[in-house]
């Protein structure tokens, strides 16, 4: 995309398909190809562009609301060219909806860049579950390239041999030792108490505290940076006795179930769940979102989204942990479709962001 000539002096004039107001968007992320080129990226959208590095000074004139025909003058009458900056999403339209989209996300993420890249980037990420194609490419991939070793030894330095691993606890151990993923439930319902259980649990409020000056502070069973738990569950009971299918948001501090919509679209929530067609045998199937402005409001540097990450990494061991401990056979997976599970929750705030899914069910075998 390079400036080219231009003489038609109507162009300038903004036909019916063109805005009245553009900007610049402000979600745009740049570096130079392998070619030299300056490739700019809209990271909320994926669209990319190679362009000439002369336009950035008549794109850094787009801060602000521009109309058309300034805008234009500003590309010295390259209309053309930036028609196509509009249709690559490096310039907005002003007041359309990702104008809109644009102004919540920068207000709902207080980070900067960087964190905003890594999660929009790789939201776009396609998963494909052909066990058989998979075995094909890791033997493939194993022929050319040994996968790393499973632990690391440090040969040739002193070493003590230790005991063996008792825990006091043998619930505990039982369920450390028997802990496995499961994919082949045996679409088995489970009851209204074991959900209430897993939902309790491992996401529930084990007590409040109050810290002067601050507010009142969650206390859960797994771990959280600051205490701030970010961790949001919500639950599709497919296969629960004594409750309707839906799709329910669980309120952890009140150890309730609030009812987010009837039924489940399984289509949709195939969808979101990225075609792993497995979690719709189990009996409950969960999903986990992350409120950044929780974590944001006391931590105000990107470092902080590894932490929201780690947390619900946390909250995924306790899951599998106590389903264990129940008889129940766990499941989780980041493999998602995030704008389908969005659709599925019914999610707006841009500042809830969906992480991890879950499901428990009586496991085949």
């Amino acid at each position: 995309m390079t400036p080219a000539a231009h003489d038609d002096a109507s162009a300038s004039r903004p036909r019916q398909d063109q805005p009245a107001d553009v900007r610049r968007a402000t979600c745009l992320i740049g570096w130079l190809g392998d070619a030299g080129e300056l490739v700019l990226e809209n990271y909320l959208t994926g669209r990319r562009s190679a362009v000439d590095a002369r336009v950035i000074p008549p794109l850094q004139s787009l801060t602000d609301a521009t109309p058309w025909p300034r805008a234009v003058e500003r590309f010295r009458g390259l209309q053309d060219l930036l028609t196509q900056l509009l249709e690559q999403h490096v310039v907005l339209p002003v007041g359309g909806r990702l104008d809109r989209d644009e102004s919540a996300v920068l207000d709902a993420w207080p980070w900067d860049r960087d964190a905003h890249y890594f999660h929009w980037s790789t939201r776009r990420t396609a998963f494909t579950f052909d066990v058989s194609d998979e075995r094909r490419m890791l033997l493939e991939r194993a022929r050319t390239t040994p996968q790393p070793p499973a632990y690391t030894y440090y040969a040739g330095r002193p070493e003590t041999v230790l005991p063996p691993a008792e825990p006091n606890d043998t619930t505990l151990a039982n369920a450390l030792s028997g802990r496995r993923t499961r994919r082949d439930f045996a679409s088995q319902p489970m009851s209204l108490q074991d959900l209430a259980t897993v939902l309790g649990v491992t996401w529930g409020v084990s007590s409040l505290r109050s810290d002067p000056g601050v507010g009142v502070v969650a206390l859960k069973t797994s771990p959280s940076g600051g205490a701030r738990h970010p961790t949001e569950a919500y639950c599709l009971p497919l296969r629960v006795t004594g409750l309707e299918r839906g799709v329910y948001h669980y309120c952890a501090g009140r150890h309730s179930l609030s009812l987010i919509s009837r039924g489940v679209d399984e289509d949709i929530a195939l969808a979101a769940l990225a075609g792993q067609s497995w979690a719709l045998d189990a009996a409950a199937v969960f999903f986990m979102t992350s409120v950044t402005r929780r974590s944001a409001w006391k931590y105000r540097q990107s470092h902080a989204y590894r932490v929201v990450l780690l947390d619900a990494g946390h909250l995924g061991q306790t899951f599998h942990l106590v389903c264990t401990a129940l008889g129940l056979g766990p499941w989780t997976s980041a493999a998602l479709d995030e704008t389908q599970a969005e659709r599925l929750l019914a999610l707006k705030d841009r500042s809830e962001i969906v992480v991890y899914t879950a499901a428990c069910g009586t496991a085949r075998g």
